[in-house]
C-alpha cells in the first residue's frame, strides 16, 4: 500500500499555528499585523513566497528590507513546532518507501518549510506543484497499479480535480486538523 499526503494543514499546521507565528514575528519587527493580513489575502492565491512577502511588507512600512533574511529565519526556525506529530508517528510505521508528499506552493518556500519541519526522512519522494496535483497522482497510481493508494488532503477541490477512472486503485481521505 502507498500513501500520498498533502503538506499544509495535513502534516503541518499552516493555518492555525504557522501563520499566527509569522504575524507575531512580523509584528516584533514593527510590521502592522492588520496590514500584513490584508496584504497576505491579496497575494496568497499566487505562488506565495514568504521572502517576497516579508520584503514587500517592509518596503510598504518603510522598514529596512535588509532584515528580510533575519525575519525569514526567525519565522522558519519554529516550523518543527507546527508538525502534526500524531500523524507523523503513524507515517513512520508505514515506511518511507510507501509515503509521498504532493503539495502546492512556491518551490523554495515549500521545500524550506518541509526541511525546517524535519519531516523529509519520512517520505521517499516530495513533489511541489504550482497548481493541480492530478498528473503526479495519476503517475503514482500507474506506477503502483497493483497496490492500493491512499491520498490524504484537506481540500476537496483536489479530489474533485481527479478522473477516478485513471486511478481505480485510489482511495481519498479528506483530512481536517
Amino acid at each position: 500500500m502507498k500513501y500520498i499526503f498533502d503538506f499544509d494543514d495535513v502534516l503541518f499546521d499552516n493555518t492555525k499555528k504557522f501563520k499566527k507565528h509569522m504575524y507575531k514575528v512580523l509584528a516584533d519587527y514593527g510590521v502592522d499585523e492588520e496590514k500584513a493580513k490584508e496584504y497576505y489575502l491579496k497575494v496568497r492565491e499566487q505562488e506565495f513566497s514568504l521572502k517576497n512577502f516579508i520584503r514587500e511588507l517592509l518596503k510598504c512600512e518603510n522598514k529596512d528590507e535588509n532584515q528580510t533574511e533575519e525575519i525569514y529565519e526567525k519565522i522558519m526556525a519554529e516550523c518543527v513546532n507546527f508538525t502534526n506529530t500524531e500523524l507523523l508517528q503513524s507515517i513512520e510505521r508505514l515506511g518511507k518507501e510507501n509515503c509521498f508528499i504532493i503539495t502546492n506552493g512556491e518551490e523554495n518556500f515549500q521545500r524550506d518549510k518541509i526541511e525546517y519541519s524535519g519531516i523529509y526522512p519520512f517520505f521517499s519522494k516530495i513533489f511541489i506543484v504550482p497548481k493541480s496535483k492530478k498528473e503526479i497522482i495519476y503517475d503514482i497510481c500507474a506506477k503502483y497499479k497493483d497496490e492500493k493508494i491512499t491520498y490524504v488532503d484537506d481540500k476537496i477541490k483536489f479530489f474533485e480535480d481527479l478522473d477516478l477512472a485513471k486511478c481505480p486503485n485510489l482511495n481519498n481521505i479528506l483530512y481536517a486538523m
